[in-house]
């Protein structure tokens, strides 16, 4: 194995890990919801809203770690990042009470955010394209296998010791988290902006991104994506524990399958994007997680109250997902160099909006059934579809670059210097 594959494989696998924070703090908590909400004495509804305020912490999380990290480097943001991520973890623990949750989960989105922001920016560093899709691809495939491990631990630590076990070990993951970036992990950055920071260039930054076409229709189709999958992480507990009667190890067992239909997904992505090219992934994705997306709803409003009914499809709408979500963040990331850690912000922070506000109405409009879940899914599939119909596909037709023909960073009043793109950049970063 050459110097460039090892540093390739080193790469995904340390960015991968970070980018599993955030889902980390999402999929060991959904098996403890309903003992929670017992535990300190608010209904299950209440208690999804600790989802809400994770969400929203994501959300403001994600507008700040890309200009900070294009002004002072990947690895520093990451390390004081992960350093409130696990001071957030001991602060749920040692709350008793809906309130002092909220609070500290909302912390914790904060933190939480940069993980993967800062792993797709610091992958945006030395790739573009179709090659960034593959990276991308290995790295969510590297964040399904923890969650392999995450969704099984998380449902055996709610049904045999207390709800604050599981905040503890996300503490520890933190943890271990710290070292490998502080020893193994070099900085991707090349040139640092100086100007990221100062207000108005933030503003100007954001401004210009928001007005990219090819970023605004990558980044929309993303959204409504992840908003299908935050349906069924806000409400998957609640229907299939609650009112289907499976224990909390069981549900975590079931969760368990879902990272590996993302596996399989990831890997085939990664197989073959480079042959078949990034659009043409997205639209095969968008049509497994429609006709998923489809069957789920489909069999809810049948009155199928079996978890078969709920994980088979589920399963098979992560195919589709993983399919379609590196090859959006390439996408949206790369009409951008040097400001790719803001364009990795914007986009995060679109994600987070449509996931706490999905995850908002939920919790609002729970009904006891699957309906409100899966008609989730079914609506959020579709946009999907319809973005990539009238948005990417007529980028793809058009071959069409930036507005004006050139990157963003290209303006004055944006960049500094530009950066390298592609090769020769992996095997000395580490």
């Amino acid at each position: 194995m050459t110097q460039e594959a090892r540093a390739f494989r080193l790469l995904a696998a340390i960015l991968g890990m970070l980018g599993m924070m955030g889902p980390m703090a999402t999929d060991m908590f959904l098996p403890v919801i309903p003992s929670l909400a017992e535990d300190i004495g608010a209904s299950v509804g209440e208690t999804e809203f600790a989802l809400t305020a994770l969400f929203s912490g994501m959300a403001a999380g994600h507008l700040l770690y890309g200009p900070l990290s294009d002004r002072f480097g990947r690895k520093p943001v990451i390390l004081v990042s992960i350093v409130l991520f696990v001071t957030a973890a001991l602060g749920v623990a040692a709350s008793g009470d809906l309130q002092g949750i909220l609070f500290w989960r909302f912390v914790q989105g904060v933190a939480a955010a940069s993980g993967r922001i800062l792993a797709n920016a610091a992958a945006r560093d030395i790739h573009d394209r179709e090659r960034l899709g593959r990276l991308l691809s290995i790295i969510m495939m590297v964040g399904a296998t923890v969650s392999l491990v995450t969704g099984v631990s998380g449902g055996i630590v709610a049904e045999h010791f207390p709800w604050q076990v599981l905040f503890l070990i996300m503490a520890g993951y933190g943890t271990l988290m710290f070292g490998l970036i502080y020893f193994l992990f070099t900085e991707t950055l090349g040139v640092k902006n100086a100007r990221a920071m100062r207000p108005m260039t933030v503003i100007r930054n954001y401004a210009e991104i928001g007005r990219n076409r090819v970023f605004l229709a990558y980044a929309l189709a993303g959204a409504f994506l992840i908003s299908g999958l935050a349906a069924y992480l806000n409400s998957s507990s609640g229907v299939l524990i609650g009112l289907y009667g499976l224990s909390p190890t069981f549900y975590g067992v079931l969760f368990a399958i879902l990272p590996l239909g993302f596996m399989a997904g990831s890997f085939l992505a990664a197989r073959y994007v480079e042959r078949t090219g990034m659009d043409t992934m997205i639209l095969i994705g968008a049509v497994v997680c429609l006709a998923a997306a489809i069957v789920v709803f489909a069999l809810a409003l049948a009155g199928l109250q079996h978890w078969l009914a709920i994980i088979a499809p589920t399963a098979i709408y992560m195919i589709g997902f993983a399919f379609v979500m590196p090859q959006i963040s390439a996408g949206a990331l790369s009409p951008f160099t040097t400001i790719a850690g803001s364009a990795s912000s914007l986009q995060g922070f679109m994600l987070s909006v449509m996931t706490a506000t999905v995850s908002a109405l939920l919790a609002l409009f729970a009904d006891g059934t699957a309906v409100p879940m899966t008609a989730a899914m079914a609506i959020s599939a579709s946009a999907v579809m319809l973005v990539y119909l009238f948005a990417i596909r007529p980028l793809e037709a058009a071959k069409m670059p930036a507005p004006g023909g050139d990157s963003i960073e290209d303006k004055q009043h944006i960049s500094g210097a530009k950066q390298p793109q592609d090769g020769g950049k992996v095997g000395g970063q580490f």
